[in-house]
């Protein structure tokens, strides 16, 4: 490592093609910005659903939604990171992920597209990010004329996040925040 910075073999969604050198992402933006996550952590992606609302829970966590029968938390990125209010639109997606055994729903501003890039294009991110928490990223892309930010999902979610400290009871039909997150610990 040099600087600080992650090497780029961070960055999961191998499609598994000859040496590996390709990986399948999704993009989507926030506040003007392109942002991208491996699409092996992506369970769906989905139009926004009626949000219920649980208290004492940090700011950027929106609520539960129903999704076929399973609780899932919906997390704001735009309030995760720090971003400005933006209402909702008609382009304003939920991306469904998976991350260590638990289901999340991430609230982006749009989905853009599905992509393919070389790992050669992947760097990692500089010392100097200051729009988000440099390790919350597994790298930059460029792409023509600007770059895309790859999120690595597992960090932001890491064990301490109140997102992933939600227990579930009675398959999903009921749920509650573990006493660290309610406490603010």
């Amino acid at each position: 490592m040099i600087g600080g910075s992650r090497p780029t073999s961070q960055v999961e969604g191998n499609t598994r093609r000859g040496d590996g050198s390709v990986i399948q992402l999704v993009g989507f933006r926030l506040d003007e910005e392109d942002y991208a996550l491996a699409i092996t952590k992506i369970q769906e992606i989905i139009l926004m659903k009626p949000i219920t609302r649980i208290p004492q829970v940090p700011e950027y966590i929106e609520g539960l939604i129903n999704l076929r029968g399973s609780v899932v938390p919906i997390v704001n990125l735009r309030k995760r990171f720090g971003l400005p209010r933006r209402e909702v639109d008609d382009e304003t997606r939920t991306i469904v992920v998976n991350i260590q055994g638990k289901t999340v729903g991430c609230v982006v501003d749009a989905v853009t597209r599905v992509m393919r890039i070389n790992r050669e294009q992947i760097q990692p991110p500089p010392l100097a990010v200051l729009a988000v928490d440099h390790r919350y990223i597994s790298g930059l892309a460029r792409l023509d004329d600007h770059l895309l930010i790859i999120l690595d999902i597992e960090r932001l979610f890491d064990d301490q996040s109140p997102v992933v400290s939600v227990r579930w009871s009675e398959k999903g039909t009921s749920a509650t925040m573990a006493s660290s997150s309610l406490n603010g610990e």
